[in-house]
């Protein structure tokens, strides 16, 4: 255990190493802050000798100063003690949520379906903000306390080695009691911070889903659900409350059998004549002022096995492999894209989703994919990008593995718009710029004549310029595909994927996108994926797939006469 917790001190100083100054800083501070508490043990052996029993008042006249000189000097070096490691501490914590933060937007898209947006959301908000506050305030207990404690032990055994060492007997008791109560403020810290995570992940399903939640009157049963969870989490923070002053209580208790042990002792020294009643209470001042840092550092340790369990779940994701590229440069294709022998299951599936597919996409031309639900056309096209890589075979581009392109040069020539489209809370002008933050105002407008978006984006309340909140909400769904398109041909892609782009949508929204498309897919590789057939008809190949495999490929008319499958969708959605 000890050692555990020596192991994630380690990782945590590793992190504070960069304002080493600061902590540095935060160490003297601390220092000249416990010499004060040293200063005033040491005073009480020549204030009883030599005030109270050689009746010397010229100490008494000094008394005053000194207890002024140590008291000020204590305050004010708290209180840069406390300034330095929280700044130390803040900065740690930012630096620990960008890490985390990168690390996350480089996990592969398996993480986020296994794991879910509200839990990965909990540890860079819920974890490190519990870790944060531990940190500056725990370790400004050890640093001050821990030097108290040190100074405090040196005053008491210079003034009797006998009396302190008897009085210290209780420490291993502590000891072991405060190291078993942190093991279980650190278990249930674990379990609150995951039931929090459950808790953040239920509220981002709720308010995603809040049209369902309420058109099926299911507020109630949703509300239930929440207050059990929440009724959970509170019950773990209880848990962690009780041992937590648990450890508190328990030096209270030692530090009364110490206190006792040292005046039965004291008393019997001093009737000897083996000790002055000034270096007695000399004693008994240090020891019962050591007790109170020994106190607090017990509590503290506590709060660190609250911080290593946070810290624990942060490891959890800082540890995952994140997506990786090969070192060649991907230029646009100049032949095909190939599938060769492609089959894929998902993480933890035990169904495949695509099996065996042989498909040659050819530059320049549009290729779509056809076939019911659940064919596996949007599983074949996430590959294409490397969202996913195949479970067996390989994708060739002009005869090169996708897997030995680098990531960013490879997706900086794809274009992707899809049925669920993402806007972004920023302007009109940032949101079609996304993939090409640098691009001109010019350019942008240029881009979104192109998409049949410029009249209504110039009917906006402050034009390019409006914000357009989080997800959109303000438009229609013609209006955000449209957004999508423009943003596509401002990124100029050499590979363009179209994933159901004009399903759902009125007439007119569908034929203004139709003819934004026609625009964007001219001399670009495209890949089309529809369940309305009357879109792919012109497609220069279609390709058609039932059940994860590829059933059958040909032009439009062709699969009409040789392909069952195919002439049943057609024939339904002409109906």
């Amino acid at each position: 255990m000890a050692s555990s917790q020596s192991s994630f001190i380690f990782k945590v100083f590793r992190f504070l190493k960069p304002y080493w100054h600061y902590v540095a800083l935060a160490l003297l501070f601390s220092f000249l802050a416990s010499l004060t508490s040293g200063g005033i043990a040491w005073m009480v052996k020549p204030v009883m000798d030599e005030v109270f029993i050689a009746k010397n008042y010229l100490y008494l006249k000094l008394l005053p100063l000194g207890v002024l000189f140590f008291f000020g000097l204590r305050g004010v070096a708290s209180l840069l003690q406390a300034y330095f490691m929280r700044a130390a501490a803040l900065r740690m914590i930012n630096d620990l949520r960008v890490e985390l933060y990168r690390k996350l937007i480089h996990l592969s898209l398996s993480h986020f379906e296994r794991e879910g947006t509200g839990r990965n959301l909990s540890r860079i908000l819920n974890d490190t903000l519990v870790i944060e506050p531990i940190l500056s305030t725990v370790f400004q207990v050890f640093l001050l306390e821990g030097f108290n404690a040190l100074i405090l032990l040196a005053v008491a055994l210079s003034r009797s080695l006998k009396l302190t060492l008897v009085s210290l007997l209780i420490l291993p008791a502590i000891a072991y009691g405060g190291q078993h109560l942190s093991s279980r403020v650190r278990r249930h810290r674990r379990r609150a911070q995951r039931t929090i995570g459950e808790l953040t992940h239920r509220l981002a399903e709720t308010f995603t889903g809040l049209r369902e939640v309420k058109v099926y009157g299911r507020e109630s049963g949703i509300l239930r659900l929440f207050r059990k969870e929440i009724d959970r989490y509170a019950h773990f923070l209880l848990k962690i409350t009780k041992y937590r002053e648990g450890s508190k209580s328990l030096v209270d208790v030692m530090t009364g059998i110490g206190g006792a042990m040292i005046i039965a002792l004291g008393g019997l020294l001093i009737a000897r004549g083996e000790l002055t009643p000034g270096a007695f209470f000399s004693v008994l001042t240090a020891i019962l002022m050591l007790f109170t840092p020994i106190r607090k550092m017990a509590r503290a340790y506590t709060g660190i096995s609250d911080a290593r369990a946070a810290w624990e779940r942060l490891e959890e994701v800082l540890i995952l492999p994140e997506e990786k590229g090969g070192s060649k440069k991907a230029r646009p294709p100049r032949e095909s894209l190939l599938f060769e022998g492609v089959s894929f299951r998902y993480p933890g599936a035990e169904e495949w989703a695509l099996r065996d597919i042989e498909l040659e996409i050819p530059v320049g031309r549009v290729t779509a994919l056809v076939g019911p639900s659940g064919a596996g056309k949007s599983t074949l096209a996430a590959l294409i990008p490397r969202f996913y890589d195949p479970t067996e075979g390989r994708i060739l581009w002009d005869g090169t593995d996708l897997r030995e392109f680098e990531l960013e040069s490879l997706r900086s020539h794809i274009g992707l718009v899809s049925q669920e489209i993402v806007i972004f809370n920023a302007t009109v002008a940032e949101n079609i710029a996304f993939g090409d933050p640098g691009a001109s105002r010019e350019a942008i407008e240029e881009a979104a004549r192109l998409a049949n978006a410029h009249e209504f984006i110039e009917r906006l309340p402050q034009g390019y310029d409006t914000m357009l909140g989080e997800g959109g909400v303000s438009l229609s769904g013609g209006q955000k595909q449209r957004l999508a398109i423009a943003r596509a041909i401002l990124r100029n892609p050499a590979i363009l994927i179209l994933d159901e782009a004009t399903s759902q949508l009125d007439p007119l929204s569908e034929r203004l996108i139709q003819e934004a498309l026609s625009r964007l897919m001219v001399g670009r590789t495209t890949l089309v994926i529809a369940h309305r057939l009357s879109t792919v008809t012109e497609a220069d190949k279609i390709a058609v797939l039932e059940g994860g495999r590829k059933i059958a490929e040909g032009r439009h008319q062709e699969l009409l006469e040789t392909c069952d499958l195919y002439r049943r969708l057609y024939q339904l959605f002409q109906a």
